[in-house]
């Protein structure tokens, strides 16, 4: 029998959270039996596993730019992959006892910021769900979503978000549960196909000959040669997705819009953390992405059911935080004299 205040009971979700969840400890013991075996930690310098991280996420960067090897980065996030992770293993190389030029300390500095690793986390996953396929590229982008997931995991366990918090209110449970069923359907989505094509449409120029022959009546030839510059469109296809939603463009950020809806409506700290407005705004950038990209195929639709069931549940907690927080009071009248 429910009591009073207890979360409405959905035997279909607590049966897919509660499969989820032993799917999600099985691994995860598995994944931390492997980065916790003394014979690895040996072999890092401070035994760090960050530093382990860094030298994926750089060895997935770079191992494209070999021949015969596919599922490179664009160049801009490359480069900002590149970046991160060189912040981060300046860090983990300084807390190691190793020494660091003094053009890096500032480096170190900036990797020390709390919100440092949650992004680089964030990033790394997004590459590495990006990147899902076969391949010595998408391998190791794999493998360091591994290793940095895990170092984000245990720095959230030791920090106060991960205290015990308050029992959570019913609509807090509902959040979460049509949040995380709304966002794993939007993931299965981006890996199914949602147009014929995938790309980006670049202007060029060519330069362009044409050659007139003229042949007289003693059959004399004469050829000019007329060179115009002539505009057309080049179709580049996507280097990651193929036809998929992940190949579309945006699909980084959505990707991590996704991510940033799972984490507030998992931890109340964090939504406490941040305006209110936040979420229904993530959601409804989300929206108008996925309205955009509809087409004949399944694709689409899916990540539509499923970004449309997160509105729905951000909505409900949105305006009952609003209706919570009522409006304000009246000022008192002036006292009498």
């Amino acid at each position: 029998m429910r009591r009073d205040g207890d979360a409405p009971d959905s035997p279909v979700l607590d049966d897919v959270a509660k499969k989820a969840q032993q799917a999600a400890d099985t691994a995860g013991r598995a994944v931390q039996g492997v980065l916790d075996d003394p014979r690895l930690r040996e072999r890092l310098p401070g035994g760090s596993l960050p530093l382990l991280g860094a030298g994926l996420v750089s060895a997935a960067v770079l191992v494209p730019v070999l021949p015969f090897v596919g599922g490179g980065l664009d160049l801009p996030w490359a480069a900002l992959m590149l970046v991160a992770a060189g912040m981060l293993g300046a860090r983990e190389w300084s807390a190691a006892g190793r020494p660091l030029p003094d053009a890096l300390k500032p480096v170190v500095s900036w990797a020390g910021h709390p919100a440092f690793l949650p992004m680089f986390t964030a990033l790394t996953v997004t590459q590495a769900f990006l990147s899902l396929g076969l391949g010595v590229a998408a391998l190791l982008w794999v493998l360091a979503a591994l290793v940095v997931g895990s170092v984000q995991w245990r720095a959230f366990r030791a920090s106060s978000a991960a205290q015990v918090e308050l029992p959570r209110r019913p609509a807090e449970v509902r959040l979460k549960r049509w949040v995380f069923a709304g966002v794993a359907a939007c993931a299965v989505a981006m890996l199914l196909p949602w147009s014929g094509w995938s790309g980006s449409l670049v202007p060029t120029a060519r330069l362009h000959r044409e050659r007139t022959i003229t042949i007289d009546d003693n059959f004399g030839q004469e050829i000019h040669d007329d060179h115009q510059w002539k505009f057309n469109t080049l179709v580049f296809p996507s280097s990651r997705g193929g036809a998929s939603g992940r190949g579309r463009l945006g699909a980084t950020g959505v990707v991590l819009g996704l991510l940033a809806l799972g984490v507030l409506a998992s931890v109340r700290r964090a939504r406490q953390a941040v305006p209110t407005v936040v979420m229904p705004v993530l959601a409804g950038l989300i929206t108008v992405w996925a309205l955009t990209g509809l087409s004949a195929k399944l694709g689409p639709w899916l990540f539509l059911l499923g970004i449309l069931a997160v509105d729905v549940a951000v909505a409900r907690e949105w305006l009952g935080h609003r209706s919570a927080s009522g409006p304000p009071a009246p000022p008192e009248p002036p006292a009498s004299t």
